[in-house]
């Protein structure tokens, strides 16, 4: 523990903090992933309670991600509009949406059907504020910082995997889930104040006037073209599909049905994926340099779906925590080392374009939900998350072998 807490004043003392611009887009990041995070398990453990059903979970799920569809479109508004303001509409929406959600528990009219609808609406929010988030960091440092900057952005967020999932199970059970959503709304709002003051930022400007769609199949391109872009968002893909679902559709059913813990437990358990992610972040920024990151996507590729294999053996709860512990350390490994070697390996020109394609690979995410719902309710949440795990390795281990190219990428 006092290591981590020694790392953590480590990073937070690093020079890109010394940008006053940065440091309110950090505090952002803080704010909307913190709300958007208890909102994911506020709303699973809603659904359960109008629907009881493992199947209605994994369909709610899909819609809160099914806006990730648009997320390539997304980042070519992002290369051409300005950035701040495209943050300032997602974080609207997203309090609007959460206000949305108190009038009709309010008045008793909530429904599956609202619950969907309103999913769909904060899935677009997210496909628009994740590329644009990213984009924007460059506009806010100098060069030599932007290494730096990244890196603590992904820290920001790892921070709020725990606190966010955590705080959402923690509100249910203390003051109801009207009272997390008036929590919810209250975070969007100190978002909206913070990005409000975020101003005299000067946008790179977009070096190209071709039409949006025509610089989207641009960008579509120039990655099925560069292998070193390309393999890394298969797995992603792969992963997405097989792998992440695990935390939305299958924590919600194990915490209820499988290790009997509440909506605090499953808080719990969301949030130590996010303590073994944070752990990892914290390791990999205090590395000058790795040059085995293909080598460290693939032993992350394949350890995330062990664990969570294990995790579908165990009826104990604090093994369980230990398990996605692991799991959580084995998914930063992948998503850190994903995003590094596309960003690496990509020209500064088509990083706007390149960077909106891998939001969007997280499409496989809402069919990855939808599938791991359906398997759920039909051998129980055990068995289905086994088979998951169990076809997650078997890929894995193919990709390591036909594409030997992977393990030398640096």
């Amino acid at each position: 523990m006092i290591k981590i807490v020694g790392s953590l004043r480590q990073v937070f003392e690093r020079s890109a903090l010394r940008h006053p611009a940065f440091r309110r887009l950090w505090v952002t990041t803080l704010l909307s992933s913190t709300a958007r995070w208890a909102d994911i398990v506020v709303v699973g453990w809603l659904t359960l309670e109008l629907t009881d059903s493992a199947l209605m979970v994994g369909i709610v799920t899909a819609c809160k991600m099914a806006g990730y569809l648009l997320a390539p479109l997304m980042g070519v508004a992002a290369d051409r509009l300005d950035r701040r303001k495209l943050l300032i509409l997602a974080s609207v929406v997203s309090g609007l949406i959460s206000v949305a959600m108190l009038v009709l528990l309010a008045t008793g009219w909530l429904t599956v059907g609202y619950l969907m609808g309103l999913s769909l609406v904060s899935g677009l929010t997210w496909a628009l504020d994740n590329p644009t988030r990213q984009a924007f960091i460059p506009d806010l440092v100098e060069p030599e910082d932007l290494t730096n900057a990244i890196a603590m952005n992904s820290v920001a967020t790892e921070l709020t995997v725990i606190v966010g999932p955590a705080f959402g199970g923690l509100l249910i059970p203390i003051l109801g889930i009207s009272g997390a959503y008036w929590l919810i709304a209250m975070i969007y709002c100190l978002d909206l104040f913070v990005l409000l003051r975020l101003r005299g930022v000067k946008q790179a400007a977009a070096k190209t006037h071709e039409p949006p769609f025509k610089s989207l199949l641009s960008g579509f391109n120039y990655a099925w073209h560069n292998h070193a872009v390309l393999v890394p968002l298969l797995i992603a893909l792969m992963l997405n599909l097989l792998v992440a679902p695990y935390r939305y559709s299958f924590l919600p059913l194990f915490a209820r049905y499988v290790l009997d813990a509440g909506p605090a437990g499953y808080g719990f358990l969301t949030s130590m994926a996010g303590c073994g992610a944070l752990v990892t972040g914290l390791w990999l920024v205090s590395q000058k340099k790795s040059g085995h990151r293909g080598r460290l996507l693939v032993a992350g590729g394949l350890l995330w779906p062990f664990a969570l294999f294990l995790f579908s053996l165990s009826t104990s709860y604090y093994l369980s925590l230990l398990l996605i512990f692991l799991a959580g350390i084995a998914q930063a490994i992948c998503w850190t080392m994903i995003a590094t070697l596309i960003l690496s390996n990509t020209e500064e020109s088509m990083r706007g374009r390149v960077m909106g394609i891998r939001t969007g690979v997280i499409l496989s995410l809402p069919f990855g939900n939808l599938l791991a719902g359906a398997a759920a309710q039909s051998w129980g949440p055990s068995i289905a998350l086994a088979v998951y795990t169990a076809c997650a390795m078997l890929l894995m281990g193919l990709i390591f072998i036909l594409m030997p190219k992977l393990r030398q990428l640096a």
